[in-house]
């Protein structure tokens, strides 16, 4: 009898020790505004009172799936001032021009546990608060042209996320580390190439926050100009993105909405009539044009890319001080009810600008609130102007 009460109270004490761990188990701050800066171009200053997480972007894997390409004295100030401004920061691996090795270091048990540990390694190294997984894209054809391809590369992301959660909770069994995954706009695909209609329980809780990239998602390879990063309408749009990741089985309070502070410029077909219709005639098959004064060309990361091509980029610091809205410089801007997002067409040029602004953005927050969804993400901070006017669009998401 007396040897049952002991082992009881020696039960019930560790059951308490173990419960009173996971309940200080918290991840540092707030999540609700994500924000990524860029290593190759930091903001020079940061609205800290204006945002809960940055992400700093990228570490690039090589092979052996050692992470480099980034400035380990840049990563340490903004880690630095995030802590100083009690907000967290993690690392983001991969992006589209370094998700070329993912498919290869993912393939095996023994290489995902290097990886792991590399990551491991930086979080340590840097103090981190998270590692941000973006790759672009497991078993797609439609990130850059060397990529590595695997039909099995959604279920070994998803057991090196469950390896990698393991692992973080074992080290810091006192401190949450946030796992966040950026993903595109459609459910990861199967073996066919294909998104899949459901996902496995074990994403939900091995992955903290789905950054849903909401954009990109027309472009110059379209027949007609279209929204960068529609809310709703006819294709691809942020509703029913997100609702197609919540009918896979993610929880919709992980779930975050991407958006862009950036747009994109297109030429139009010459003979083409230009109305205030989104949907202008393009050229098939012609390069793209140069976007703003930040927009360079660039190449793919893969062998035989000696060409660089441009983006179209047009950033909204660029907008803004363009006077596009105001109608300055031959352009005439437009706010569409269907995506509900502005455009801008400049007849003389035959040029055509899709993007973000203030008011989109506090419509796509709007929306973020009534669906309850996890917060919104944006890409990228420095592209906003010298007042914050898109930063400041977004806090009803804080409020929520």
């Amino acid at each position: 009898m007396q040897l049952n009460i002991s082992f009881c109270l020696i039960l019930l004490v560790t059951t308490f020790f173990q419960c009173a761990v996971n309940a200080e188990r918290k991840a540092f701050g707030s999540h609700r505004l994500n924000a990524y800066v860029t290593d190759w171009a930091l903001p020079d200053r940061i609205a800290w009172n204006k945002l809960d997480h940055v992400i700093y972007a990228f570490a690039v894997p090589d092979r052996n799936g050692n992470l480099g390409k980034f400035n380990g004295d840049q990563l340490h100030r903004i880690v630095s001032q995030a802590h100083a401004n009690r907000k967290g920061c993690s690392l983001s691996v991969g992006g589209w021009t370094g998700s070329v090795h993912f498919s290869s270091i993912l393939k095996t048990s023994s290489s995902r546990q290097r990886f792991a540990e590399n990551l491991l390694h930086l979080v340590n190294q840097y103090k981190l608060d998270g590692i941000n997984l973006d790759w672009e894209y497991p078993n797609g054809n439609n990130g850059v042209s060397c990529n590595g391809v695997n039909p099995y590369d959604t279920e070994n992301l998803l057991a090196f996320v469950q390896l990698l959660r393991a692992r973080l909770d074992k080290i810091y069994p006192t401190e949450h580390k946030v796992i966040t995954a950026a993903v595109a706009a459609k459910v990861f695909n199967g073996h066919n190439q294909q998104p899949l209609t459901r996902l496995s329980k074990a994403w939900g809780s091995a992955v903290d926050q789905f950054f849903v990239m909401a954009y990109d998602l027309r472009g110059n390879w379209d027949t007609t100009t279209g929204a960068n990063a529609p809310l709703a309408g006819d294709g691809i749009t942020a509703t029913n993105a997100i609702h197609a990741w919540a009918a896979a089985g993610i929880p919709k309070q992980r779930l975050v909405l991407g958006v862009p502070f950036y747009g994109y410029v297109t030429r139009t077909d010459p003979k083409a009539r230009i109305t205030t219709s989104m949907q202008i005639p393009l050229v098939p098959n012609t390069p793209q044009i140069p976007g703003d004064q930040f927009d360079s060309a660039e190449k793919e990361p893969c062998p035989g890319a000696n060409k660089g091509v441009y983006s179209g980029e047009y950033q909204w610091r660029s907008i803004r001080r363009d006077g596009i809205l105001e109608n300055q410089g031959g352009w005439h801007s437009i706010w569409d009810r269907t995506t509900r997002t502005p455009y801008s067409v400049n007849r003389a040029k035959n040029k055509f600008l899709t993007f973000d602004d203030p008011k989109s953005l506090r419509v796509k927050a709007a929306f973020v609130d009534e669906n309850d969804l996890g917060g919104i993400m944006l890409w990228s901070l420095e592209m906003d102007d010298r007042e914050n006017s898109l930063l400041s669009s977004l806090q009803s998401v804080r409020e929520a």
